[in-house]
């Protein structure tokens, strides 16, 4: 016995040692770095790209781009050094750089003019025009003067000179709307603004127009119109600067052959040019007729004595590109080509100059001119002074995932050219001489996203069974034969566990990366790796698929943002603009059939509808399917509530009018079948349509099937879509305008019918799956009568169920309305101008003038335990509900709303806004209670949860979902459930992706991260150990006291 006792003891004591050491093993997770959470920073697609040496050795890339972001990029990695977002309507249309600061003219007719310090991203100084009645739409431009300073720019409809520090301009000059300024040209002691000049009745065909000023005093010399039938932005016109030469622009007639060379500051073209001396070659008219200029650089302190530019022309059905060079030939100016090449079909635009060294000052030094020719491969060339190029490259990339190749932008590293390519997709690449990998990429194709959904994954299963699938699928239709596969699968598992030294031993995360795949290359990561196709068992890896407005799907994992598969959309070779993007067929278990995502978009080429199937989990097109252009154009598309049986795809919706104004609903697919599963749904589908933002009224309509079998037969051959009639029409009252309407954002599941109140008596919610929440504009600024109008109708009948009215609330594109409905729940945000929103507001402040949210929960009656017996819901039934609403006052503007979900709806909902401070805020669910009572709190409302009302909602940092992250442009957010009913996953997108999961009711269903299983296990083998042993003890001593 002793010896027994003393045994127990010993393996007791190693079991607990061997479990104290491996729970600071385990106190770190690496391997959870980047994936519960993840960010990604964009810029957007550059429309500009303007290389600077701040010295020698230290270059830098600064770009502008059409997400109205100015960014500065690291020329040897692509990384974001620093970044400014502006304003959604703020859109930048001029950079310079110059003396280590960066120059940006941004707005339309608010007009801003910042400074901003090149190597930081500080703003040094700026200047804002307030709104000119005067503006003309496309006016805008800026540049610094040399040798100084100051900047002159076109502002609202004023040039001025602005000098740093001044609250005023040095000088002002009216220009009265006469055109849109688009360009300044400066010289010593002149500036030239050009615009393309109003037409009138006289000159009723576009001209270009000139102001020449004096630079010092502002002074007017003189103003003229030349070039007509052309515009400042075309591709038969550029501009030249020199310093020793002057300043000129370049154009041919639409119809001529001949170019003419115009010296601003005089009123007729200088002389003229023919082809011919130009390309050396003979040339057809009809080939000079298809020639195009595009602009190098026409930056002062870039530009040598002798300016350049690039012609393409025809020439035996190719295309051919010269480079042309302005140089003066005794007393004359004369053009002559420094090189020349074929480009077949290359897209030339873009094509840059850059100084190989830091010597912009020196008007000799030689310049170099890169030039890009994109076939199934893209290869480049690099000019100077001769007509053989000095540096050449190639760049390998797959046309299907980022589209083709749009412009170029030249700069140098260290004397060495580089070469960034921009394709159509949103891809941005260096490139180096000698390598066909390039250096570094950006992707910016998802900072276009405008629709995303997620696909649920197949939870993960044993390679016995994958194995077993593969030989024979029909094994595995019997669960008893999976489940032994299972057992044999963990068993190895365990067996390698245990060889390993309990995990002691295995290799470290730091030999891979987060995602468990090891370190790749800049070439690998620009193809996306292996299919992701295998879920986990919590349901926290899915695929997001992202649609955008660049003709860009692309699915991402939900963990860690590693990209699956990316897919480029084009319509005779223009990129797609994607609206929607579906889930039509989902995963399966054990199933053959691959789950499918559709995508509703517009062809830029027609303005028609187009439809792409692909295959959710590697992007190719479905069924050998290709992009399908349909016959119209959709007004609105939704999902419908049926399934093609033959081919198990959800059916998707689209709304159209015909050219006799009639509406329709086409479905896809747009087969027999399709028809028929439409069809055989009980209940009818009914839709609303509007006319969009500014329509005075709403209708409503429902699909009609046809009445015969043969009709519907003969369906998919005929007219492929269903005569909709019209059902209702709301009309809005007089002087008031739609803003938006907001429904249900998918399918909506609730745990609880009503709301258990503290005293166990239920107050029910008002469920209505047809509800619409219509927002109108009440008055505008003219008439100084401004307000929004809040209207809840049902969809179904057109009834309305509620309306109010906010006072004194305004709607811009600064200030967004924003609205969302959760189950009985509405909320909407909007901004006050200084006076209540609501009685509620009212009675804690006066005047309320700020950023408001207004909740409304609608329940079926206000009497506790008292709802509509009916056994289904009918609209047909008019039963209004009870709203309860209350305002509070947000922190912050938002720019997105959303909602978390969860598998059940068990757990409580959180708020998630989108701030315009580039935070992503959870709230929770019960904060925004209307219910909230506005004095202290019975001890009923105390167990109901509720605490007494306060109208300002506190921006708590903990419930800052995005941490530290800066989320700029947040414009999406969407939330899918997981396998745990306590987590949910959360994505918001715009300009930025996040990605992350919550829990608003805390994680009551899982293991902290910093349990230890090994202890547990340990444990539990102790306990077994000590049982085995401990149990002859307990017997013997059991049948010592039996015989005593």
């Amino acid at each position: 016995m002793l010896g027994g006792v003393s045994l127990s003891k010993v393996a007791l004591s190693l079991t607990l040692a061997i479990g104290s050491l491996s729970s600071f093993a385990h106190g770190l997770f690496p391997d959870e770095a980047g994936r519960i959470d993840w960010h990604r920073a964009q810029i957007g697609r550059p429309t500009k790209i303007v290389p600077y040496a701040f010295n020698e050795t230290d270059t830098g890339l600064f770009a502008i781009t059409d997400r109205n972001t100015l960014a500065s990029l690291s020329p040897a990695s692509g990384k974001i050094v620093w970044r400014q977002t502006f304003g959604s309507d703020e859109t930048i249309k001029a950079l310079r750089v110059r003396d280590g600061r960066a120059l940006t003219l941004s707005g339309a007719n608010e007009t801003h003019v910042r400074v901003w310090d090149a190597a930081s991203g500080g703003l040094v100084w700026g200047f804002s025009q307030p709104p000119d009645a005067n503006y003309r739409r496309g006016s805008g431009a800026a540049e610094f003067v040399e040798k100084s300073e100051d900047v002159v720019a076109v502002v609202g409809d004023s040039l001025v000179r602005l000098t740093p520090g001044a609250t005023v301009p040095v000088w002002e000059v009216p220009l009265n709307a006469t055109a849109a300024y688009k360009r300044i040209v400066l010289e010593d002691k002149t500036a030239f603004v050009v615009g393309d000049a109003r037409p009138t009745k006289k000159n009723p065909k576009p001209r270009m127009q000139v102001v020449e000023v004096d630079l010092e005093s502002g002074s007017v010399k003189q103003k003229y119109q030349f070039a007509g039938g052309q515009a400042v932005r075309s591709n038969r016109v550029v501009f030249l600067q020199s310093r020793e030469y002057g300043s000129y622009v370049v154009w041919r007639d639409e119809k001529n052959i001949v170019w003419f060379v115009h010296r601003l500051g005089m009123s007729d073209p200088e002389w003229e040019i023919y082809h011919a001396k130009l390309v050396q070659v003979e040339l057809m008219p009809a080939d000079m007729l298809t020639s195009t200029m595009y602009e190098i650089d026409t930056d002062p302190a870039l530009n040598a004595n002798h300016p350049r530019f690039i012609m393409t022309y025809l020439k035996d059905d190719k295309i051919k590109t010269i480079v042309v060079e302005m140089y003066r030939s005794g007393d004359k100016l004369e053009m002559r080509k420094v090189a020349g090449f074929r480009s077949d079909d290359a897209v030339v635009a873009g094509c840059g100059i850059s100084a190989p060294k830091n010597d912009a000052a020196n008007p000799n030094a030689p310049r170099a001119v890169v030039s890009v020719r994109a076939s199934d491969d893209v290869s480049w060339r690099v000019y100077t002074d001769s007509k053989t190029p000095t540096h050449t490259g190639d760049f390998v990339y797959s046309k299907d995932t980022y589209g083709p190749v749009r412009s170029a932008t030249l700069y140098h590293v260290g004397g060495e050219p580089r070469v960034l390519v921009q394709t159509s997709g949103g891809l941005v690449a260096a490139l180096a001489p000698g390598s066909s990998e390039p250096l570094w990429f950006r992707d910016e194709s998802l900072s276009h996203a405008t629709d995303m959904a997620f696909l649920e994954l197949p939870p993960p299963v044993s390679s016995a069974e994958y194995a077993a699938k593969a030989t024979d699928p029909s094994v595995l239709g019997s669960p008893v034969t999976r489940y032994i596969l299972r057992w044999a699968e963990s068993a190895k598992s365990i067996v390698s566990w245990v060889t390993s030294g309990f995990g002691f031993f295995a290799n470290s995360p730091d030999a891979v990366g987060a995602s468990g795949q090891a370190a790749r290359t800049v070439a690998e990561e620009l193809v996306p790796a292996s299919p992701i196709v295998v879920g986990d068992h919590f349901g926290f890896r899915k695929l997001s698929v992202f649609g955008t407005s660049s003709g860009v799907v692309a699915a991402l994992s939900t963990q860690g943002g590693s990209r699956s598969w990316t897919r480029f959309l084009a319509d005779n070779g223009t990129a797609v603009s994607i609206d929607n993007v579906f889930v039509t067929r989902r995963n399966q278990p054990m199933s053959t059939s691959a789950p499918l995502v559709t995508v509703v978009g517009r062809s830029r080429v027609s303005g028609n509808t187009v439809v792409a199937v692909l295959n959710a989990l590697t992007g190719e097109f479905a069924d050998d399917s290709e992009l399908t252009v349909l016959p119209y154009s959709h007004a609105k598309v939704f999902e419908l509530p049926a399934v093609d049986t033959l081919n198990n795809q959800q059916l998707i919706g689209l709304v159209y009018r015909d050219p006799e104004s009639q509406t329709h609903l086409g479905i896809w697919p747009s087969t027999a079948s399709a028809a028929k599963a439409f069809c055989a749904v009980t209940e009818p589908v009914f839709f609303d349509l509007n006319d969009g933002a500014g329509s005075t009224d709403l209708r409503g309509f429902r699909a009609e099937c046809p009445a015969s079998e043969a009709e519907l037969d003969s369906w998919a051959e005929s007219s492929s879509s269903f005569a909709a009639s019209e059902q209702w029409k709301f009309g809005l009252p007089e002087g008031e305008t739609l803003i938006s309407t907001t429904g249900y954002d998918g399918a909506q599941s609730t745990a609880l019918l009503g709301r258990v109140l503290g005293d166990r008596s239920v107050l029910y919610k008002y469920l209505n799956p047809h509800l619409v929440t219509v927002a109108t504009r009440i008055g505008d600024d003219e008439t100084g009568s401004r307000g929004i109008g809040i209207y809840m109708i049902d969809r179904v009948t057109g009834s309305l169920l509620y309306s109010t009215v906010h006072a004194n609330a305004h709607v811009t594109k600064k200030q967004p309305f924003l609205a969302i409905q959760s189950e009985n729940r509405v909320i909407y945000q909007f901004w006050q101008e200084g006076s209540p929103a609501t009685a509620e507001a009212k009675a804690h402040s006066s005047a309320v003038r700020g950023y408001v949210t207004v909740v409304a929960d609608l329940y079926e009656s206000d009497k506790p335990d008292t709802r509509d017996e009916s056994r289904a819901f009918s609209s047909y039934d008019l039963v209004l509900p009870h709203v309860v609403t209350a305002a509070f006052v947000a922190p912050e503007p938002a720019s997105a709303l959303g909602v978390t979900r969860t598998g059940s709806n068990i757990s409580t909902r959180d708020v998630v806004f989108g701030l315009a401070s580039s935070k992503l805020l959870s709230l929770p669910d019960q904060m925004f209670d209307p219910r909230r009572p506005k004095r202290a709190a019975t001890k009923d409302e105390q167990a109901e949860g509720l605490v007494p009302y306060a109208a300002p909602l506190a921006l708590d940092p903990k419930r800052v979902l995005s941490h530290y992250n800066a989320v700029a442009g947040i414009a999406h957010i969407r939330a899918a459930p997981t396998h745990l009913e306590s987590t949910s996953l959360v994505a918001a997108y715009g300009l930025d992706l996040f990605f992350t999961r919550t829990s608003p009711s805390g994680t009551f269903d899982q293991l902290s991260p910093s349990f230890s299983k090994v202890n547990l296990v340990v444990t539990t083998l102790a306990l077994a150990v000590g049982c085995l042993l401990g149990g002859p003890m307990v017997r013997r001593k059991l049948t010592n006291q039996a015989w005593a």
